[in-house]
């Protein structure tokens, strides 16, 4: 069982961070004529493709432009503006069915210098992974019998909102994964926008993420102590590191264009509605290291206190493609109660993941 559940969890590791790398040569996969060619399994920190929040989640992603509170720091920095005192969020996601991959996120947003500061923390955990070497297949005691593979982001921003229609933001982010002997970081920077239209609650929302350095893995593992001859005929030991090449992260482009279709005076059926509200968002993503992405999510509320959501994403690639339609399903629903002059949520959403079984999020937040 334990020997299962280490395989598994590597196939989800390595599903997760190569991203159905294509390489083309003797010994390789080629691509076939339905999955043309692309850069996907190129960068590094392929976590930060996994959307954090469970309303996020069960959007399917789709929230770019109606994004708002302590989770906008993820998905769009603009979005932050709107808090009006102190929140914060954090939630625990489980990734991939029983495969032991979990994601875990905290954020906080703090009205301030005429905006809004922001602070974000998101972390990825392999969970225990049998540690073997070509000498100790069967498991390194010297070493220690398992090991973790880690990937950390930490990120500072500032949102504000400069008229009653435009909202910015902008962070910086330091980005850390590996293993306890080798890592690897790197230093981004996000933008978003938000624009209310004014006409039928249109909004429109976009971000670019993930500009930054390139990084090389450092750390133990790379290091070897080499001994060399001195003039003297005496050995001198050396401490070295291997050459390792640069690895880039991800850049993101978002683009969504959401809708109060129901429920706002602004919205696409005027003040209709009364105790019922109803939004829907349209997503794009692209990617340096994915194909274009497309996402549809739709959330009704009632009295501002229950929330049902659902959504679709496609992802244009073989996930997409014969029985595997139900991937990128999603789903989930949302409590909102206010409590000593502040609003409580609580959050949870599911989206099927085909093969990696399914992504369920839990989330909590507090302040807005």
């Amino acid at each position: 069982m334990h020997i299962s559940r280490t395989i598994s969890a590597l196939s989800a590791a390595t599903l997760l961070l190569s991203a159905s790398a294509r390489a083309q040569g003797p010994g390789g996969i080629l691509p076939t004529p339905q999955d043309t060619p692309n850069r996907q399994g190129t960068r590094g920190a392929n976590f930060l493709h996994i959307g954090i929040g469970a309303r996020g989640g069960a959007m399917a992603g789709a929230i770019a432009s109606s994004v708002n509170g302590p989770t906008a720091w993820y998905w769009n920095p603009a979005g932050a503006a709107t808090s009006e005192g102190f929140s914060a969020v954090a939630g625990r996601q489980n990734l991939y069915g029983d495969l032991g991959l979990a994601q875990s996120y905290a954020a906080l947003s703090i009205p301030a210098l005429g905006g809004v500061l922001g602070v974000h923390f998101n972390s990825l955990n392999s969970g225990d992974i049998k540690r073997t070497t070509e000498t100790n297949p069967f498991g390194d005691r010297l070493g220690g019998n398992v090991f973790q593979w880690t990937s950390t982001e930490a990120g500072l921003g500032f949102s504000k909102r400069l008229t009653d229609r435009l909202s910015v933001g902008a962070q910086v982010k330091y980005i850390s994964e590996g293993i306890p002997d080798a890592s690897t970081t790197w230093v981004a920077g996000d933008i978003g926008t938000q624009f209310n239209t004014g006409l039928y609650g249109l909004v429109i929302g976009g971000a670019i993420q993930n500009v930054g350095s390139t990084g090389r893995a450092t750390g133990a593992i790379i290091t070897r102590i080499v001994s060399t001859p001195d003039r003297t005929n005496f050995n001198e030991n050396r401490r070295v590191q291997l050459y390792t090449n640069s690895t880039e992260i991800p850049v993101e482009f978002r683009v969504s264009l959401g809708s109060d279709i129901l429920g706002s005076a602004n919205s696409m059926f005027g003040g209709a509605g009364g105790k019922n509200t109803l939004t829907g968002e349209f997503a794009l993503n692209e990617s340096t290291d994915f194909s274009t992405q497309y996402a549809v999510g739709v959330e009704y509320g009632y009295r501002n206190l229950l929330f049902l959501r659902g959504g679709k994403r496609f992802y244009n690639d073989e996930r997409n493609r014969g029985t595997s339609v139900q991937v990128g399903l999603a789903g989930g629903f949302g409590v909102r109660l206010p409590v000593l002059g502040r609003s409580m949520r609580f959050d949870y959403s599911f989206e099927s993941a085909g093969a990696l079984q399914n992504v369920q999020i839990f989330s909590f937040e507090v302040g807005r």
